[in-house]
């Protein structure tokens, strides 16, 4: 009877603590446990420029974590591009590509292709681990110009503008020399320049 007890209270505790042991693990480990939805940041292309007169385009990188914010490995994720308007396309004129996040819990888009069509589009990224899911938008614009931040770029001045300060202190320095010039000629042949006067033709 004693025996019976016994194995009853033991089966009683291992019960009261198996629920506990996969937390317990965690903190062991360093990981948290799992559960959650997925947090996915943007590493890059977010706010890229692509350029649609040399087909360069900028893919996105992003980072995928727990409720945590412990790196997700083994995450599931998905690019996909706009199917109309201004875009871009993966190898083959695909408009998804999917990854596998490694232990940082990275993945990256494979390269693109901007197509003609100049302006702004999204592309919509999500992961996923078993139950777990995340969604974030990644902000692009195609142009065959550049761009400053999320828009077009100033127009470059003209020579002028970009010039007038050397042109003025050349006009000055010229101006200059050249008073400067007549003055010492006047002065070798005898001759007095008063202000304000002016000679035209030889002496009467």
């Amino acid at each position: 009877m004693t025996k019976f007890r016994v194995k009853s209270a033991l089966s009683f505790t291992l019960l009261a603590i198996t629920p506990v042991l996969p937390c317990l693990q965690a903190q062991q480990t360093g990981m948290p446990p799992a559960g959650g939805p997925l947090r996915i940041y943007l590493l890059q292309g977010d706010n890229a420029i692509n350029n649609t007169a040399t087909r360069q385009a900028t893919p996105p990188v992003v980072e995928v974590r727990d409720a945590n914010d412990f790196p997700v490995a083994g995450a599931t994720v998905t690019f996909e591009l706009p199917a109309s308007g201004p875009g871009a396309a993966f190898e083959g004129g695909r408009l998804q590509f999917s990854s596998v996040t490694g232990s940082r819990g990275q993945a990256a888009a494979a390269a693109m292709t901007p197509n003609d069509m100049e302006g702004p589009f999204s592309i919509k990224v999500t992961a996923e681990l078993e139950e777990r899911k995340g969604m974030a938008v990644v902000r692009q614009v195609n142009s065959s110009r550049e761009f400053s931040a999320f828009g077009p770029a100033q127009e470059k001045p003209s020579f002028w503008r970009r010039n007038r300060w050397w042109l003025i202190g050349a006009s000055i320095g010229g101006s200059a020399g050249l008073t400067y010039f007549l003055v010492t000629r006047s002065g070798r042949s005898g001759a007095v320049l008063q202000p304000g006067t002016v000679v035209i033709g030889g002496p009467r």
